[in-house]
């Protein structure tokens, strides 16, 4: 439970803990894995399809962070937003969007359109989705 009186950054925390995230908790670190992320996605992910959907966790979690009524009295929360959709259009610009139409969030509902080999063979093995692998 959050309580009152805390900084944004302890608020934020507390939340995100709250939600069952027991690392990078912190704005900073959970912002940091998102824009991690998206450097990735634009150089080719070279993960495989597992980490690749863990990784979208962070964006997740950003969102129920950053849509929580708790958190909407702090002003950092405006930076964070920014910051978030600077990231989320560099992010857009990479996906086949629509690939599992049935996810609620759209950086969930879209897959990146090219990835490293593993990432396209898993892609095109497990949910018929077609990518194209960059070297």
């Amino acid at each position: 439970m959050i309580q009152p009186g805390g900084s944004f950054r302890e608020e934020f925390s507390r939340l995100v803990k709250a939600m069952g995230r027991w690392r990078d908790t912190e704005p900073d670190a959970l912002l940091a894995l998102w824009a991690a992320f998206v450097e990735q996605c634009e150089q080719g992910y070279s993960g495989e399809a597992e980490d690749y959907f863990n990784d979208l966790t962070a964006r997740a979690d950003l969102e129920k962070a950053m849509t929580d009524a708790r958190l909407q009295k702090f002003p950092e929360l405006a930076q964070l937003r920014a910051v978030v959709a600077t990231l989320d259009e560099r992010f857009r610009a990479l996906l086949l969007p629509d690939a599992f139409p049935r996810t609620q969030h759209w950086w969930a509902r879209g897959v990146v359109r090219s990835a490293k080999r593993r990432l396209v063979e898993e892609l095109r093995r497990d949910f018929h989705i077609e990518g194209m692998e960059v070297r």
